[in-house]
């Protein structure tokens, strides 16, 4: 699209007329091109849970594999995303659509310190690891959530039913 607008800058032009899906294997797309792209991207893998335990095991190894890209895993119950440790996220909750139920489970490695806000029962630099504390069964108590952790962590979120 830049090359039909070239007195526009190619960023410009790109965020004006973002497709809405791209498909392939990206194997000649341009770097600026594809970063440019991937900043925006937001996969969401409907039916990834509930299924076969290994094959779920393996659709939340892909959010570590691509943890650069915003991978959602949706299932009719639930949705699942990776929160990397390299940033302070803020979650907005859409209340009609879901929650209450969240949970926050450090995958891979134990988190030191992980504190939130915005949930019934906060983490305040608490630890968490398998065969220890895993925020599991939380309540959503607002419309934001924050989270903080010196590891990835999975968020996770229920689906209300309509």
């Amino acid at each position: 699209m830049p090359l039909l607008f070239p007195e526009e800058d190619a960023s410009d032009v790109r965020r004006r007329y973002k497709p809405d899906v791209i498909n392939g294997d990206m194997d000649s797309i341009r770097k600026e091109v594809l970063d440019f792209y991937r900043s925006l991207l937001c996969i969401l893998v409907a039916g990834a849970l509930g299924g076969r335990y290994d094959h779920e095991m393996g659709n939340l190894n892909v959010l570590y594999c691509f943890s650069s890209l915003r991978i959602v895993l949706l299932s009719d119950d639930s949705l699942i995303y990776l929160l990397p440790r390299t940033h302070h996220h803020e979650i907005h909750i859409q209340t009609s659509v879901e929650g209450p139920h969240c949970g926050l489970i450090p995958i891979g490695v134990p988190s030191r310190s992980s504190t939130t806000t915005g949930l019934q029962w906060n983490l305040i630099n608490t630890e968490m690891r398998f065969g220890g504390l895993i925020s599991s069964s939380n309540i959503v108590v607002g419309e934001k959530v924050t989270v903080q952790s010196d590891t990835d962590l999975l968020w996770t979120i229920s689906i209300k039913k309509l």
